[in-house]
């Protein structure tokens, strides 16, 4: 735990290099989406009570060395922008804080106090202080991406659907917290706190705004993929996305790195609340308002956890497709990659083992040979099996061990498994996903013949 000071002066605006790097001509630049679910407003500007928050974060939060190690992961950018260079991974465990590791030049030296004398007022309170300041530094990144990204690409002429395509409604997000979210904590955090220390009742007013991140987070994948592309044809949209990677307020992290939080912020507060619902007593008045919005939050970061999961399907299938060197079209959201792996394909002539390939998809199974090839196509597909009507069943071969067969409408294959272990998993997964097959089909069935009897029953409105 730190001593707490808690600061009731009114914070100042952006510094003036700040403010050069971010405003346009008149400003700000209005909002470029639709607002759908958001709170009708228009973004005023850069004054809003946020700015100094970063540069005050070290000294004011308040906790031990342990829950201080989440911001120093941003101390490291050359590793971080790594990873996000790459689009190969999305984690969603890395925090919000690694993109603040411009303003920890100017922090002072913290003092520590044994966590074991905090009081379970101090533990809440330090609690909100590290919801405040982790907001404060949102908001920034938000700024960066509504008011210096979105603004200086419309400055190059990148056309509006563009920056629409990728931006998707970021601007209505950035008008929720710097002009609403953030305005409430901080009053309540640095002016109220004494007399009335509690979270619950702002979250549970607010929370439902939330699901307008579902928005971004279903439109990130494809955002992503217009990045790239952008980045390698369009000479404007690279010469603006590099100049402001280059600028202090980017801290050597990359755009897509930026437009990486939103999907990630959901769910800290999620893990935020949860913590505070613990330290806070049973009879606290807070505690059915913060119940309350930790169910709201939970629904909300349950649609982000469900897109990221999406987007990590079509990844798999992207990588599946280029794999195959194109020759299927499998790049589906109906599709679903379950299992893949080598396995060996019994010759029906001599009983010589031969190397294959097999992909499991939650519709069909893909019987490949291997090419010897260290980029590009990797796979041939030699048959293309439909689960529907296939059948998987255990045979017993003379000299042979680890057998089974897929047969299906038109062939049957005889494969051979590295061992009795792996035999019995392909055999399970490929018989689950033929029931789960047959069950999705009959549902279907009788949703389809349930839809054409009320047809039939249907009043005739027609006009003789």
């Amino acid at each position: 735990c730190t001593a707490v000071n808690v600061s009731k002066e009114p914070s100042g605006e952006l510094s003036n290099k700040d403010s050069t790097a971010e405003l346009n001509s008149n400003g700000k630049i209005p909002n470029r989406d639709s607002g759908i679910d958001s709170p009708s407003c228009s973004v005023a500007g850069e004054t809003f009570p946020s700015e100094e928050g970063a540069e005050q974060k070290k000294s004011s939060v308040a906790g031990n060395p342990g829950e201080m190690e989440p911001d120093k992961k941003g101390t490291k950018p050359s590793s971080v922008e790594q990873k996000r260079d790459s689009m190969q991974e999305e984690d969603s465990d890395i925090d919000e804080g690694s993109s603040e590791e411009q303003e920890t030049a100017e922090v002072p030296k913290l003092e520590y106090l044994d966590v074991n004398k905090c009081t379970e007022p101090q533990k809440l309170f330090n609690i909100a202080n590290e919801l405040l300041h982790t907001e404060e530094a949102y908001v920034k990144r938000l700024h960066l991406l509504d008011q210096v990204f979105c603004t200086k690409l419309s400055e190059a002429g990148i056309s509006s659907e563009v920056i629409t395509g990728i931006f998707s409604n970021i601007s209505s997000i950035y008008c929720f917290h710097g002009q609403f979210l953030l305005p409430e904590l901080k009053t309540r955090i640095t002016q109220e706190w004494n007399v009335n220390p509690r979270l619950g009742d702002i979250l549970q007013k607010l929370a439902p705004f939330l699901k307008m991140y579902g928005e971004y987070v279903k439109n990130f994948d494809r955002a992503m993929d217009m990045v790239n592309t952008c980045m390698q044809r369009s000479s404007p949209f690279k010469d603006v996305v590099q100049n402001i990677q280059k600028q202090e307020v980017c801290g050597n992290l990359t755009l897509q790195h930026h437009m990486l939080e939103p999907v990630q912020r959901i769910p800290r507060y999620e893990l935020l609340l949860k913590d505070y619902l613990k330290k806070l007593p049973e009879e606290s008045p807070d505690r059915k308002d913060a119940e309350k919005s930790l169910e709201l939050i939970s629904t909300a970061a349950n649609h982000s956890n469900a897109a990221i999961r999406k987007m990590e399907k079509m990844h798999k299938l992207l990588e599946v497709y280029e794999r195959l060197g194109g020759e299927e079209d499998i790049v589906n959201p109906a599709n679903e990659l379950i299992k893949e792996g080598h396995i060996q394909k019994l010759s029906a002539k001599n009983g010589t083992a031969q190397d294959r390939y097999l992909f499991l998809f939650n519709s069909m199974v893909l019987y490949c040979v291997p090419k010897l090839r260290l980029i590009g196509q990797k796979f041939s597909v030699r048959e293309k099996m439909d689960i529907a009507g296939l059948q998987v069943q255990e045979i017993a071969k003379q000299n042979v061990a680890h057998t089974f067969s897929i047969t299906g409408k038109k062939r049957s294959l005889e494969l051979q498994a590295r061992t009795e272990e792996e035999k019995r998993e392909w055999i399970q997964v490929i018989q689950a996903t033929i029931e789960k097959h047959k069950q999705n089909s009959e549902t279907f069935r009788a949703f389809n013949s349930s839809f054409c009897q009320e047809d039939e029953h249907l009043p005739d409105f027609s006009v003789s």
